[in-house]
């Protein structure tokens, strides 16, 4: 290889290096527990633990807002006074954890849930004496949003659940919340209407959804090859429990 060409692609290479420097991003690696909080009227203080897991300090504002869902199905925030979160502001070393406390200001609603979120936020702080960063390094801060549900005194479960198959063998699973509190969905998984419910399934999808009272949900699940005259079946897993329903063919 010639000299100016080879002296050529190691500039090159540099460059790309030098880029790839100046594009990169830190983060801190933070973790909480548990994943979602749930009170009522008899229990209505919780708390979550968040750690630092990372290898720098790093400041955290903690703060509660209601959590609305549009005609959308997008998530909106507002803010509220319904709940009080302690510490508000707190500093974590690596190693490091904290337990937040929440709780209810007023009392549950008796036929309506509330849905709120504890919003932990990573505040910018200036670099610490004497550390280096490389030009256009960006810092990402953290945001974590944890789901509060607060259970009315009357609770009202009543899922919708029905699953149809089309000709390109695709599946949809609709489901439609008629109760008054929400329902987690988190997989959905299709077996032959014969098989062992302990069988594996023949297709088995991991979903995160949240379905808000009054809401219809639509869930697609992939092509599943089927014989002449096969049925199947398709489990529903949720925070209220497993939903077993049979598959049906759509009108055609």
């Amino acid at each position: 290889m010639p000299a100016f060409v080879n002296s050529a692609l190691r500039t090159l290479a540099l460059a790309v290096g030098v880029a790839s420097v100046a594009l990169a991003a830190t983060a801190a690696d933070i973790g909480v527990s548990p994943v979602a909080v749930h009170l009522d009227q008899a229990n209505s203080r919780a708390t979550v633990t968040v750690a630092n897991n990372g290898r720098a300090a790093v400041v955290m504002q903690a703060e509660v807002i209601e959590w609305k869902r549009l005609p959308d199905h997008q998530d909106a925030d507002a803010p509220t006074t319904d709940m009080i979160v302690n510490p508000a502001v707190f500093s974590l070393e690596p190693g490091q954890s904290q337990v937040v406390r929440v709780g209810l200001r007023k009392a549950a609603h008796p036929d309506r849930e509330g849905t709120y979120r504890v919003v932990l936020r990573e505040v910018p702080m200036p670099p610490p004496l004497g550390e280096t960063r490389v030009s256009g390094q960006v810092r990402v801060l953290m945001a974590l949003r944890v789901p509060i549900y607060v259970s009315p005194l009357n609770v009202v479960r009543d899922p919708r659940i029905h699953a149809v198959s089309h000709a390109d063998g695709s599946i949809v699973a609709n489901i439609r919340n008629d109760g008054n509190v929400h329902v987690r969905v988190g997989r959905l998984r299709v077996r032959a209407g014969d098989a062992d419910p302990a069988a594996p399934a023949v297709s088995d999808q991991a979903v995160a959804e949240v379905v808000f009272p009054g809401e219809s949900r639509q869930f697609k699940v992939g092509k599943i090859a089927t014989h002449p005259g096969s049925s199947l079946r398709l489990e529903l897993v949720t925070d209220q429990g497993p939903f077993d329903v049979p598959v049906t063919l759509a009108r055609q």
